[in-house]
């Protein structure tokens, strides 16, 4: 890989909040922003802000048109290899190069908080470090991890890092998870404050954050590795666990002033793209949506006029449509180029939803003990309020009258629940795993894209998106990212290209 002995640590000093992980803005190989001589409270944000990018961005993007959340708009053509499920040679490699250099950064942290004995600081960076490489495998598959944070000089000095495989990777990444609750003190008194972009050093809310992460983690491994996952998850449940609850979503805030923007919204503005709207909403989740009366999907997409919500079907970005006939992803989730509130849209690594989605499933797999139709509630209860104001001003009702008539259906107007609240408490672990991870990929819509598409690859669920039109492989669907040209130019050791229809390890469809 091209994090080599020249990538040195990123100082948060000139590096803006709003920083794009698409090639155009940041190089991380050559990026001047250098600390000769760095200290925990520069590395932690300037850390998480590179990871924020590559999330917010580049697999944000690509994960929402995979997942069929949104589509590329007629009035622009950014995206139409991704559509076309033929991304270029270069489409990764911002995205690559902004998760390794986040996880360089961290791993350069947990030195120094091994050197000055600041515990929190190191466990938020062996979190960060196991998130980061759970994205970089569930993306690509076997990518390097053993020998890929040793590049500078006293780290070995690695500069062509071998590639690992997703067993190790993941097992691997269980141990991060591992050491970083071992470390964790909440009454420590050396801990982060401002300089923790997610959770201003809140040590209990990184408990959670791991705990949460590791069942994700274990759940992904519950087939490739089921012995070795049911034995962690009866561990990670004998501890009596917390797990991220309403309130608690890990993600980066971002602000209205230069230089702080969400970074979707700093791309889609930038003078390359010159503001025009380039993502439209997707007609597979927008009619999912309406079909089920659910009033999310007028905070995730603008409304056209007094027609609702249009969406336009998946790859036809070659027929002619006037703007403002179909909705685009809504400011909320910082996709809407022409709104300037986009500026101000979080970036989601993990959020409560998510969580209590994965808790239901846990259950309803028989993994653990507990109720999962309550979680199932509970997740989606926590997707309306995450979006608690916007519900209220979009939608005209707070978010739990919302909640309420989408579960209970609309006494007023006489409109019935939808399918897809009708959770099958009697019915089988796979008609139960349907409906959870149906109700995740809505909750994810315009927020954790990139995860709705891996849980699609790894679950099957939902179980109704179409290959697209304009499709260049068939009714084939993309089961992994290619690798980015820099890795083939640049990494001695590279394994060589693997085709986008091949299954990561996992994925046992």
């Amino acid at each position: 890989m091209s994090i080599n002995k020249k990538f040195l640590v990123v100082a948060v000093a000139g590096l803006t909040l709003g920083a794009s992980s698409c090639k155009k803005y940041l190089d991380v190989n050559t990026n001047p922003n250098v600390a000769q001589s760095a200290n925990v409270q520069t590395l932690l944000p300037a850390a998480q802000l590179l990871v924020g990018s590559a999330v917010g961005v580049d697999l944000q993007v690509n994960g929402s048109i995979w997942a069929q959340f949104w589509t590329q708009s007629p009035s622009g053509k950014e995206y139409i290899s991704f559509e076309q499920f033929a991304p270029k040679a270069d489409a990764f490699s911002g995205s690559w190069g902004n998760l390794y250099a986040g996880a360089s950064n961290f791993y350069q942290l947990a030195k120094i908080s091994d050197d000055q004995h600041k515990d929190q600081y190191k466990a938020i960076s062996l979190l960060m470090q196991a998130y980061t490489f759970q994205v970089l495998t569930d993306a690509w598959g076997d990518v390097p991890f053993t020998e890929a944070l040793k590049g500078q000089y006293p780290d070995g000095n690695v500069v062509s890092p071998k590639y690992d495989s997703q067993r190790v990777v993941y097992r691997g990444i269980v141990s991060y998870i591992d050491s970083a609750t071992k470390l964790m003190n909440t009454g420590n008194a050396t801990r982060p404050g401002s300089d923790d972009l997610i959770y201003g050093g809140d040590m209990q809310k990184w408990k959670k954050f791991a705990n949460t992460l590791k069942l994700r983690v274990l759940l992904r491994m519950s087939k490739a590795d089921p012995v070795y996952a049911q034995l962690k998850m009866d561990t990670l449940y004998s501890t009596n666990p917390q797990f991220l609850g309403e309130g608690d979503d890990a993600h980066i805030a971002y602000g209205a002033a230069a230089g702080s923007n969400n970074p979707l919204y700093a791309e889609l503005s930038s003078m390359q793209l010159a503001g025009t709207q380039q993502l439209a909403g997707s007609k597979t989740c927008i009619d999912t949506m309406n079909s089920n009366n659910d009033y999310r999907g007028v905070v995730f997409y603008k409304t056209v006029n007094a027609m609702g919500l249009i969406g336009i079907k998946q790859g036809e970005y070659d027929i002619a449509l006037p703007s403002g006939s179909y909705s685009i992803p809504s400011s909320y989730v910082g996709a809407d180029a022409t709104n300037k509130n986009s500026a101000m849209a979080a970036v989601n690594l993990l959020s409560a939803a998510e969580s209590y989605f994965l808790q239901a499933e846990a259950i309803a797999k028989g993994m653990t003990t507990g109720d999962d139709a309550m979680m199932f509630y509970a997740g989606i209860h926590a997707s309306y309020m995450y979006y608690g104001n916007a519900i209220t001003t979009q939608a005209g009702a707070t978010p739990n009258a919302a909640y309420d008539m989408y579960i209970n259906g609309d006494i007023a107007t006489a409109t019935p629940a939808g399918y897809w609240v009708k959770y099958p408490a009697t019915g089988t672990a796979d008609e139960k795993t349907r409906h959870i991870i149906t109700q995740k990929w809505f909750a994810m819509c315009g927020n954790q894209g990139f995860e709705a598409w891996t849980e699609w690859r790894r679950t099957g669920y939902p179980d109704f998106l179409i290959s697209p039109r304009n499709s260049l492989i068939g009714t084939a669907f993309p089961l992994r990212f290619i690798y980015p040209a820099t890795e083939v130019a640049n990494n001695a050791k590279f394994p060589g290209t693997q085709p986008i229809v091949l299954n990561v390890w996992w994925d046992k469809l």
